[in-house]
C-alpha cells in the first residue's frame, strides 16, 4: 500500500484549515478572502485611490483575474469607479459606505478566528517537526 508523505498531509491541512476561513467569509458576507484583502487594502490607501491594475500589481496577480474579482465588489455595491478628469481611459476604484462597513463587520470575523487558525496551524507543525526528528 502507498503512503503519503507527511509533508504533504500537513500542507493539506492547512490548506483545508484555510479554505475554511474563505468559505466562511464567503457564506456569511459574498466575499472571498482575496476579495476582503482587496477591500482591505482599498480602505487602508484612502483617501488615494487605485486601478485595477494597481491592484492586480499589488496582489502579484494578473488584470483579467482582478478584474473578476473586483467586478463581484461592484455587484455587491462595495465599490465604486469614478472615471478620471484628466484620463477617461483610468478608473478610479474607491469604497462605498456598504463596502466601508462589510470591511469592519469582516474584520471582526477573522481577526476573532486567527488566534484559533494559529494556534491549529502552529500545533500541526510543532506535530510535524517532532515526528522528523524521531
Amino acid at each position: 500500500m502507498a503512503t503519503s508523505h507527511s509533508d504533504y498531509e500537513t500542507i493539506s491541512t492547512i490548506s483545508a484549515l484555510i479554505q475554511k476561513v474563505d468559505t466562511d467569509l464567503q457564506s456569511k458576507f459574498s466575499v472571498s478572502f482575496e476579495q476582503f484583502r482587496i477591500l482591505d487594502f482599498i480602505k487602508n490607501i484612502y483617501p488615494k485611490q487605485t486601478t485595477v491594475s494597481a491592484l492586480a500589481k499589488q496582489f502579484h496577480s494578473n488584470n483579467s483575474a482582478t478584474s473578476r474579482k473586483v467586478s463581484v465588489l461592484y455587484k455587491e455595491d462595495l465599490i465604486q469607479d469614478h472615471v478620471s478628469g484628466e484620463d477617461r481611459r483610468t478608473h478610479w476604484i474607491t469604497l462605498t459606505q456598504k463596502g466601508n462597513t462589510i470591511i469592519h463587520d469582516i474584520k471582526i470575523v477573522v481577526d476573532s478566528g486567527l488566534p484559533e487558525l494559529e494556534t491549529k496551524i502552529l500545533t500541526l507543525l510543532s506535530n510535524r517537526t517532532k515526528t522528523n526528528h524521531k
